[in-house]
């Protein structure tokens, strides 16, 4: 915790207790792992390419992810994509991505894979102090969609914005952005479930997360009956997607959500 503000150092603590690094250089996960431990890391899992460290993911619920991106031996992006649709119990846990040059075309795949955070090399103890900081005591709303599993990436690598906000989200009351967000990533899982069954599902049932308690400051009793219908179907061992469907357009409708080709939908 060399150099650390206690205070900050104490709120890293849960952050840093089980760390798992993926690099491919032996020299360059020694280097990496005596910086984790200044940061107050205490227990650090090491593996050289992405396949072994998913395979042995399953096992620890890993609370910082460290993943360089070196294809084929160590890419990043498959690691990402592929824990983030897992089952594991670290699926959802912070994950930085470091790699020797990062192009706009790269960034894009590194943000689109799910990752908190990125990280060019060479970088100094700052850089990754600040990464992790910034992954434990800024951690953004999950997204359980088809297209994107992840953090909100719409805020990616951002920092402390302090400019205007510009998107129309931003000027909404929190709560009925995030029940109109849920609502549109219901809609689109719907739509793409024939692509991806299981993940669609998981989708699903990941917005009913929102909108069941929204119920209780909804008067809409067609609200209430639609969040019914799908919650019953989604727990039948095969929904009736033909239930399913009039009343994911219905919320759409009651949201004023217009019925457009969706896009991937975090």
């Amino acid at each position: 915790m060399y150099g650390q503000n206690p205070a900050t150092a104490q709120k890293l603590r849960a952050t840093l207790k089980l760390v798992l690094l993926v690099e491919a250089n032996p020299n360059y996960a020694r280097m990496l792992s005596d910086m984790l431990r200044m940061l107050g890391a205490e227990q650090i899992s090491h593996y050289r390419d992405h396949e072994e460290a998913l395979d042995k993911a399953p096992g620890l619920l890993y609370t910082l992810i460290v993943c360089s991106h070196q294809a084929p031996e160590c890419d990043a992006l498959a690691f990402t994509k592929g824990l983030r649709r897992s089952n594991t119990s670290c699926r959802k846990s912070p994950i930085i991505t470091i790699a020797p040059e990062i192009t706009m075309s790269l960034l894009n795949d590194i943000r689109d894979s799910g990752a908190d955070e990125f990280m060019r090399k060479p970088f100094t103890w700052g850089d990754l102090q600040k990464r992790v900081e910034h992954v434990a005591l800024k951690a953004r709303p999950w997204i359980e969609a088809v297209g994107y599993v992840g953090p909100d990436r719409r805020r990616f690598n951002s920092g402390d914005y302090n400019g205007p906000r510009k998107r129309a989200a931003d000027n909404k009351d929190q709560k009925t952005a995030q029940i109109e967000q849920a609502v549109r990533i219901l809609k689109a899982a719907f739509e793409q479930y024939n692509s991806d069954p299981l993940q669609a599902r998981r989708a699903m049932y990941a917005q009913l997360e929102v909108l069941v308690p929204a119920c209780k400051t909804i008067a809409s009793q067609s609200f209430h009956n639609d969040v019914r219908t799908i919650l019953t179907q989604l727990r039948e061992e095969w929904p009736d997607l033909k239930q399913i469907r009039p009343a994911i357009l219905s919320l759409a409708a009651f949201m004023k959500i217009e019925d457009r080709h969706p896009s991937n939908a975090a």
